[in-house]
């Protein structure tokens, strides 16, 4: 995060918790299979997950809240659009007790095909960062509440080959999340309530300064996603794109 502002205890949720090894793989059933419908109005999801060859909470890193970490690749025309798949799951604690929707939301980054070059979209750098947020949200455990006291969330990343001329003085990358995007929905609906998706949007630094240095950070975040949303890339992440600077 940019600023204190993510200092927000977890709550606790209002769901209806069920009992039970065999209760809780329905529950996630139910919840994989709406999540799984609402990626495919989104556009062709590949069959094939991303996820890593060993869970990355093994190793010390956040856990998920059904210990699963995955991301989906939506190919879409002109684009191709990389979403978690698991940030949203039930809760399970040790003594077998599930609670849906797990962190309430999930994350996605829309990025023009060109931005890819071909490669293997799991190598790229857009992975890398969607990954990332993944994770922040995951050990944050509360973006939720930042979205509805702030309306979007800023963060600063250590990129994997970011491309030339998007990493700050700092070697960082700045990430905003929002639910400003034209075309993604900013919600979707599952049988245990609604689940937020966040879009990512990669800033330019001049961009990110401009979030650091405002005194009041919240509205310089907003300020920022309305100048991006008028912008011809709109939410759309693109390393060598002009920085929108808010007037």
């Amino acid at each position: 995060m940019t600023d204190n502002e993510h200092d927000i205890p977890q709550v606790p949720q209002p769901d209806d918790a069920v009992v039970g090894k065999e209760a809780g793989a329905q529950m996630l059933a139910a919840a994989c299979a709406a999540r799984d419908a609402f990626y495919a109005t989104l556009g062709t999801v590949d069959a094939d997950v991303l996820a890593p060859a060993i869970n990355p909470a093994f190793m010390g890193g956040p856990r998920w809240p059904s210990l699963r970490q995955a991301w989906r690749v939506i190919r879409r025309p002109g684009s191709i659009l990389l979403a978690s798949d698991g940030l949203s799951d039930p809760f399970e604690d040790d003594d077998d007790v599930f609670v849906p929707r797990g962190h309430l939301l999930e994350v996605c980054v829309e990025a023009p095909l060109a931005a890819f070059d071909g490669a293997d979209v799991s190598r790229s750098w857009l992975f890398d960062l969607i990954y990332q947020v993944s994770q922040n949200v995951a050990d944050h455990g509360s973006i939720d509440l930042l979205l509805q006291r702030h309306g979007s969330v800023s963060m600063v990343l250590d990129l994997r080959d970011a491309p030339a001329g998007l990493e700050d003085e700092n070697e960082q990358v700045g990430v905003l999340l929002h639910q400003a995007a034209s075309t993604i929905p900013p919600s979707f609906d599952t049988p245990y309530g609604e689940v937020l998706l966040l879009t990512a949007t990669v800033l330019q630094p001049a961009e990110l300064a401009f979030i650091s240095e405002a005194d009041d950070k919240a509205q310089s975040r907003r300020d920022l996603a309305a100048a991006l949303a008028a912008s011809p890339a709109g939410h759309l992440s693109v390393a060598g794109r002009a920085a929108v600077m808010p007037r």
